[in-house]
């Protein structure tokens, strides 16, 4: 299982009423604002940005009431609890290598509206369900904490129906050789001491990695302004409500993300996949 210290930090807080923990209690991903100027900067606005990135991610993926959904990469639940309290009828799995966070997640979240909620802890890159599974597919902001982005698409797709939909959110660097530059090389291990591994720069792109793996892209977004505001709340958050291992541990890697984010040297972006039918 890869370190992440973010998690560890979480994991912790939660047991000790910690204001981090308190705020990635539910969600743990960036926000997303229609219109970034119209961010507050406040601890309720970041949280229903984090809510509004899920309603992306469902707008992507195309789900709908009556689907079987798996959420890959699920952390604390947040994203399985948007779908268990918006649309009905579904039946959804949760998956996670940390059995903690599974244990969190389950625990804050009974299902509704017909729902139907399992969890599920395996690796992403191997995962524990048959053929044709799945109507969708969603990895929300997790991809790259997987041990290989091409394996991971390789398994969605084994586990989607013919027609069924994966999408995806990630970190991608704009330039293909941003991965070997001296830059990034001194860069990545600031921002994993906070955020653990961005994992291996797919300097084959999305749309081959998904055509290797027997999917075609469908659609792609580059929202990379709609998550800034994400960044100055953050740090403003750390600097003055975060406990001292919180400070130690997410500022640095933050700074450098906020960094990376704001010159466009990293883009966030929204892929959506289709199984051919």
């Amino acid at each position: 299982m890869a370190e992440l210290p973010y998690f560890d930090l979480l994991i912790d807080e939660r047991q000790e009423g910690g204001e981090t923990g308190q705020l990635w209690e539910n969600q743990v991903h960036w926000g997303y604002w229609e219109d970034p100027k119209t961010a507050k900067g406040t601890r309720d606005d970041y949280i229903a940005a984090m809510e509004q990135m899920d309603h992306v991610l469902f707008a992507a993926g195309k789900v709908a009431d009556g689907q079987k959904l798996l959420d890959a990469g699920c952390g604390f639940g947040g994203t399985i609890q948007q779908i268990n309290g918006t649309y009905s009828d579904m039946d959804l799995t949760g998956l996670n290598i940390d059995p903690r966070q599974l244990a969190a997640a389950e625990a804050q979240t009974k299902p509704v509206n017909g729902n139907k909620i399992g969890w599920v802890e395996a690796d992403a890159c191997q995962l524990p369900f048959e053929d044709n599974s799945f109507d969708r597919v969603l990895a929300v902001e997790c991809i790259f904490h997987f041990p290989s982005r091409e394996k991971f698409l390789a398994e969605a797709a084994r586990v989607l129906k013919p027609g069924g939909y994966l999408a995806v959110s990630d970190f991608v660097p704009t330039l293909m050789f941003f991965g070997k530059t001296p830059i990034w090389m001194a860069i990545r291990p600031r921002i994993a001491k906070s955020y653990g591994t961005l994992g291996n720069v797919p300097l084959r792109g999305y749309r081959s990695m998904g055509k290797r793996a027997g999917l075609e892209l469908a659609e792609k977004r580059n929202i990379r302004k709609n998550t800034l505001p994400t960044y100055p709340f953050l740090l403003k958050f750390f600097r003055e409500q975060g406990s001292a291992d919180a400070q130690k541990t997410m500022i640095v890697g933050t700074r450098w993300m906020k960094w990376l984010s704001k010159a466009g040297l990293i883009q966030y972006r929204v892929y959506t996949f289709q199984k051919p039918a």
